[in-house]
């Protein structure tokens, strides 16, 4: 890796120590661990380094189970947003969530497999997440199953199925992006 700088490179996965800085949201994350053994995947759940952060791994068919828990003994109201990420062989979903009276963000994290893109909904859960759950099955090709208005949102009607714009292995084929691209402001005639 010639020119490359490797020391500046910093992993995601940063935990954080286990000091006073962050003895709330180890106090959380314990909690979770003690009380959720068979949702979470343990060494996948972590405190990061940044304060008020907590990440934690969830099974996908735990994952509604997790989110009432999270409600109902934390307070886990307030929803974020949701996003994706191409891991290679799995497909991730993270559901971002803000604990006010503990001020923690915490993002829920759940790996599906790129050949069975498929985990259960929590738009029931969680109605706020209805219309992010559509993006991300359509940009990322991730299908929260019993989703109660499965819709297009992002891209056009007329868009490929089966191609997802946000994999990382998506090419593409009839240059989509490039069409819809701008070539800068505007004639003011044609505004």
């Amino acid at each position: 890796m010639s020119g490359t700088n490797t020391e500046s490179i910093v992993s995601e996965h940063r935990p954080a120590e286990r000091d006073e800085t962050h003895q709330r949201e180890y106090a959380l994350l314990d909690a979770i661990l003690r009380d959720q053994p068979d949702a979470v995947i343990a060494e996948e759940c972590y405190v990061h380094v940044q304060p008020r952060r907590v990440f934690v791994r969830v099974h996908p068919d735990k994952l509604r189970e997790f989110i009432t828990y999270m409600q109902d003994t934390h307070d886990m109201w307030q929803f974020s947003t949701l996003s994706g990420r191409d891991l290679g062989d799995d497909l991730q979903a993270n559901y971002h969530f803000f604990l006010n009276d503990q001020k923690i963000a915490v993002t829920i994290r759940v790996n599906v497999p790129r050949n069975h893109p498929e985990y259960p909904s929590i738009t029931d859960l969680v109605p706020g997440a209805e219309f992010v759950e559509n993006e991300i099955r359509e940009l990322f090709g991730i299908f929260p199953v019993g989703h109660p208005n499965v819709r297009r949102c992002e891209l056009p009607e007329t868009w490929p199925a089966e191609e997802y714009p946000l994999r990382k292995d998506w090419t593409d084929p009839r240059k989509l992006m490039e069409r819809s691209k701008t070539q800068g402001p505007k004639p003011r005639e044609e505004m």
